[in-house]
């Protein structure tokens, strides 16, 4: 991999199902069907691809590849692969002083924002150029519903907006070795799940429970949007006049996930990030991670990770009572923009890294964050991380509801996760928390 930023792809490694070079065989990587493909393959011979990347599996799942895609197309690819707060800062400057640096970036929620302000290409145009899309071989339907979504400005645009490379879903995550100690049954309520929590509170020298308290848009609310729907709320009741998160339902849901941190948790819930409940239920040092991606499972059974590897069990998130199932989804796409130099080049290289061919591959080796159900069937796939795994979050993955990001998200979702995490803390109350979000928001919007 070339022109990587200094100690960024190390920094990855042993994140949820990496790969090296080392580990995958791309011997096994047939490139045959992408050839037959009706592409124009080779119509950027000789340019050069600068590519934005946060810190994160995908790249280095990605890595064994590079190769191929540069023999397919007689492109170079060049490579910034950033720590998630430094890339945010870097891909803002670049794209808002339409700077042009990178040609492919990663992006998140901050897709609508630049879409609405024209920041992003649309790729719409390159799906209708016969030279350059291949409907027959590409299958847009395999992708999850969810992720087609998300690349349309998080589901508010008629336009693509980029091609998804990950997706993850809410699973909860439990000691199968304390459920059977203590003669639980996995929870199908989120009632039941309580229950369970507070069993392995009272009778083990551990938290019931961890997860995201730490405020950020990526952060706490991340997971509590989840509950607010599965709830039966929303994050707006009527957009942009009325904000739903100071409804009976978002409170409701607020004041569960708060309490159950508060009583259950570790004394310092309200500062902990993803890695924290990721590291605390590594460590056999927690009952649940309720609920976090299904793409934690590889971290929390790699008995190299977790000496309670073997004890790890996964389930749907649990539903309140006459509530819905609705876990939270979470794309990763890949964009390009108005500004690039090589926007037709960084299409193809987008089709290319969201292919059948790469995902299944990428699911063969064990990447957890497959975009394409397809990927998902494959016997190879499912040996390798197991029945109930695939299962369990193909079935999260089709029933996922994602957030739709406005315009303002990124802002007034800092400030609702802060509020949030103040209820955590008990500075607040839950329903002062998203009382004063609902306005902060509505304030924001308008």
């Amino acid at each position: 991999m070339k022109a990587v930023s200094a100690g960024t792809v190390g920094a990855v490694a042993g994140l949820a199902g990496c790969l090296g070079e080392e580990d995958a065989d791309v011997d096994d990587f047939d490139l045959s069907s992408i050839e037959e493909a009706d592409i124009d393959w080779e119509r950027h011979e000789g340019e050069d691809l600068t590519l934005g990347f946060v810190e994160h599996p995908f790249v280095d799942n990605f890595e064994p590849l590079e190769s191929q895609f540069e023999d397919l197309t007689g492109m170079t690819l060049s490579w910034d692969v950033l720590p998630e707060s430094e890339f945010r800062t870097q891909r803002d400057t670049d794209v808002t002083t339409e700077g042009g640096t990178w040609d492919v970036f990663m992006a998140d929620q901050v897709v609508t924002q630049y879409y609405e302000s024209d920041w992003l290409q649309p790729l719409d145009g390159y799906f209708d150029d016969d030279d350059l899309y291949d409907e027959e071989w590409y299958e847009t339907d395999d992708i999850f519903e969810a992720s087609i979504e998300a690349c349309h400005a998080a589901g508010t645009a008629d336009e693509w907006t980029g091609l998804p490379i990950t997706v993850e879903a809410l699973t909860l995550f439990y000691r199968e070795d304390l459920y059977e100690e203590h003669d639980l049954e996995v929870p199908e309520t989120m009632n039941e799940m309580l229950e369970n929590i507070e069993t392995i509170h009272e009778n083990e020298d551990m938290p019931g429970v961890v997860a995201r308290g730490e405020r950020g848009y990526g952060m706490n609310i991340f997971i509590l949007n989840s509950y607010i729907r599965s709830w039966g709320g929303e994050l707006w009741e009527e957009y942009p006049e009325e904000s739903g998160l100071d409804s009976d339902e978002a409170i409701e849901a607020a004041e569960f996930y708060v309490d159950m941190l508060q009583e259950y948790g570790p004394g310092d819930a309200a500062s902990y990030e993803w890695s924290d409940a990721l590291a605390t239920m590594q460590q056999g040092s927690a009952g649940h991670f309720a609920v976090d991606a299904n793409l934690f499972h590889a971290d929390l059974t790699d008995p190299d990770e977790s000496p309670v590897a073997e004890d790890i069990g996964v389930a749907e998130m649990p539903v309140p009572e006459g509530g819905q199932f609705a876990p939270n989804a979470f794309t990763w796409q890949i964009s390009t923009q108005q500004a690039s130099d090589n926007p037709e080049a960084a299409w193809l290289f987008m089709l290319f890294a969201t292919s059948q061919e790469v995902q299944e591959w990428m699911g063969e080796q064990g990447a957890p964050f497959l975009t394409r159900a397809s990927a998902w069937e494959t016997d190879e796939y499912r040996d390798h991380v197991g029945e109930e795994f695939a299962d369990v979050s193909m079935n999260s993955l089709e029933g996922a509801i994602g957030d739709e990001f406005d315009v303002y998200y990124p802002e007034w979702g800092e400030e609702y996760s802060t509020e949030l995490q103040a209820a955590i803390d008990g500075s607040q109350s839950a329903e002062e928390a998203m009382q004063n979000a609902a306005e902060t928001a509505e304030d924001i919007v308008n």
